[in-house]
């Protein structure tokens, strides 16, 4: 099925909900919140980046993508038309970006949101589309490694600035910034680690212990993405913490620890890969309302419900 112009699409496509009224429409997201380094919310606010990117991971997934389309086009997979017409991705009118403390945001317009996969034709896309390169390291891996199953991401095209408590010119960074972690706010300490012949690059290493079955699928490529909840148990392992095992924070930002490579173990089996990018989700409900979340019943443990995303890339 192929179309000449949009307006043959467009016809078509009112056409086809017209004589199937039980067909389903992804519900709009009339606002998404998303935590983001202060140094991309600048970059939006000078218009120099275009797009936000974030991974096709079930907790996204479950975010973005309607489940009544998704069951009606799984329903349906042999109808041209339903592949053609029905699409289960919920369009987002408005992101709030903000950081881990909310001592900033950013609230924009979001005018368009898709998915892409790291294939040369969708990397052109965004190319030539939105002048982005941000995935071609990533696509050039892929090639190299001759790779078929690829991950899919969303994006979002960044649109008008609708309000903000940012000033980009204002602010200078603390004396002792070492590194931008990933919600924006500045490392006060830089973790050390020996330089030996298992790494000689003196990579900070984040050691994480994985089932075997996520293991094997890091080791065969076929996982690109890492995701680990954030609890009192494990928090001083992302998180500087102060004596009294509270985060350490510069101007309400939550201090993280920056990590270059994971080294996933199993057993007596080990496998080292770099970190691409790094992403703290925080979960909210479907008001926008963060999720304290308790822990162990006998224990008055009490934290915001988060979790971070690494992207894995090379072998190490």
């Amino acid at each position: 099925m192929k179309f000449k112009t949009f307006e043959e699409y467009a016809a078509a496509h009112k056409k086809f909900f017209e004589d199937h009224p039980e067909a389903p429409l992804a519900k709009d997201v009339e606002c998404l919140n998303l935590i983001m380094r202060r140094e991309y919310a600048e970059q939006i606010l000078r218009g120099e980046k275009p797009l936000e990117f974030r991974q096709y991971s079930e907790f996204y997934i479950k975010r973005l993508i309607d489940p009544d389309v998704s069951d009606y086009i799984r329903a349906h997979i042999d109808d041209d038309e339903v592949v053609m017409f029905c699409n289960d991705i919920r369009q987002v009118r408005k992101i709030h970006f903000h950081n881990y403390n909310n001592s900033w945001f950013l609230d924009i317009e979001c005018d368009l949101n898709d998915v892409f996969s790291i294939t040369k034709k969708d990397i052109n896309y965004l190319q030539e589309k939105f002048g982005c390169h941000d995935y071609d390291a990533d696509l050039e891996f892929y090639e190299k490694a001759k790779i078929e199953k690829r991950p899919w991401v969303f994006y979002f095209v960044c649109g008008k600035v609708l309000d903000t408590n940012l000033n980009v010119k204002s602010e200078e960074k603390p004396k002792e910034d070492k590194f931008v972690d990933i919600c924006g706010g500045e490392i006060i300490c830089e973790p050390k680690f020996e330089i030996n012949d298992n790494n000689k690059e003196g990579l900070r290493i984040l050691q994480m212990r994985v089932r075997k079955g996520e293991f094997n699928s890091i080791v065969n490529c076929e996982k690109g993405e890492f995701v680990k909840e954030i609890t009192p148990k494990n928090i001083k392992a992302f998180f500087v913490t102060n004596e009294d095992g509270t985060v350490k924070e510069i101007n309400g930002i939550g201090q993280f620890k920056p990590y270059d490579a994971i080294e996933f173990l199993n057993g007596d089996n080990s496998y080292t890969c770099r970190i691409n990018n790094a992403d703290v989700v925080i979960f909210d409900d479907e008001y926008d309302i963060y999720i304290p979340y308790s822990e162990l019943e006998d224990e008055d443990i009490d934290y915001t419900d988060c979790m971070i995303s690494y992207t894995l890339g090379e072998k190490v």
